[in-house]
Order: structure tokens, then sequence, then C-alpha cells
């Protein structure tokens, strides 16, 4: 049976790592027959490639990556190297799972519109994918939501409730929380909802090559 590897950005945060850890544990518990380890790609160790060279044979790594940019098309498949029997998984979002999530952590009324905030990145298409989200999220609460990128010019509308199209605690949720005038929905990365996409995606890959 194919081992699962989660590939994790990484913080500073206490309490952004203290998050992931969970979800590493929910996502460990939901299927107690298969190996499951987690590897960082920036500040926390082990890094994604230790990880890798402690793994089991046959890996399938899932980025817990919400965007595309440039950790899910170079430094994942770098680390990978070609290796046959290391698979990688499409990045989480977006999805409907994702969006359930982001509707669950939100609060206020039903009346305000919604900003989802979101980390930048150098790749347009993460932006894009963030916006598809805010689609997705208008649909599921038949609310008005404005997608704001945390570049260094971001504004929040005081109006909005907020919710985090990130994860885990770190620099844009903190970024995320200055800027909004209400207090800004939790991070994802321990919902559910989140533990049964990082399954889906596992699946996914798993069924291509049956």
């Amino acid at each position: 049976m194919s081992s699962l590897l989660i590939a994790a950005h990484g913080t500073r945060s206490p309490p952004g790592q203290e998050r992931i850890q969970r979800l590493v544990a929910a996502v460990a518990r939901a299927r107690p027959a298969v190996s499951v380890a987690v590897g960082f790609l920036d500040v926390q160790l082990p890094s994604l490639a230790d990880a890798l060279s402690s793994a089991e044979p046959d890996v399938v790594i899932v980025p817990a990556l919400l965007s595309t940019g440039y950790h899910v098309v170079r430094d994942i498949p770098d680390v990978a190297g070609g290796r046959r029997d290391v698979r990688v998984a499409r990045h989480l979002g977006p999805d409907p799972l994702v969006v359930a999530a982001l509707a669950d952590r939100l609060a206020g009324r039903a009346d305000r519109p919604v900003a989802l905030v979101a980390a930048p990145s150098s790749d347009p298409a993460a932006e894009t994918e963030a916006r598809a989200a805010a689609s997705l999220l208008t649909e599921s609460l038949d609310r008005a939501v404005e997608t704001v990128i945390l570049a260094s010019d971001a504004a929040i509308d005081p109006a909005s409730d907020v919710a985090a199209y990130l994860l885990a605690e770190g620099t844009f949720y903190t970024r995320a929380s200055t800027l909004a005038a209400r207090p800004i929905a939790a991070p994802l990365a321990d919902h559910p909802a989140i533990v049964e996409l990082v399954w889906l995606r596992y699946d996914q890959v798993l069924a291509v090559v049956q």
C-alpha cells in the first residue's frame, strides 16, 4: 500500500505549527493502515527531501497547499526527482471541500459581504485559483465575496466578514488580522473537510494507475 507524505509549507508561528500537526494527526487517524508523514518546504524540519528519504517505498506526496505557485510547480517535483516510486498529487484548492471548510469557519451575519483573504504569489495562476474559490464561496453562501490578496497594499472592507483562504497561522494570517475590522475566521488545515480532501487527492493518484 502506498504511503502518504504531506508536503506542508512550514511556518514560524507556534499556533500554525500546531494546526498543521493536528492535520497530520487527523489524516493518520482516518486511515490507520496507511503510513502518514509530513515534510516541510520552508522554515520547519524535516524538510520534504529528508522526509522522502525516510519514507517507505511507493509514496504519494500530497501538497498541503491551497494554490499553485513555485512550491507546486518546481520545489515538490524537484524533490520527487522523477522517481518511479514517488507520485505527486494535485494541490488542495480550489475545491468544493475547501469551500465547505471556508463556509463552516465563517462567522458573522448573512447580510454582510465577505472578504476572502489569500496569500500572494509570483505565479498569476495562484490569484486566479483564489478568485475561483471566492466564486464557489459566493454560490455556497449566497453572499458577495471579494478576493483580497494579502500584498503590501492590501485593504479589507471594514463592513466585511473575513474568511481565511489560508491553511495555518503565519505571516499572512497575522497581516489579515491586522487589516480586518472584525475577527477573522480560523485557518483551514485541521478542518475535517481538509482531512477528507487530503485523502481524496491521494486516492485520485492511485486511481490513475489502477
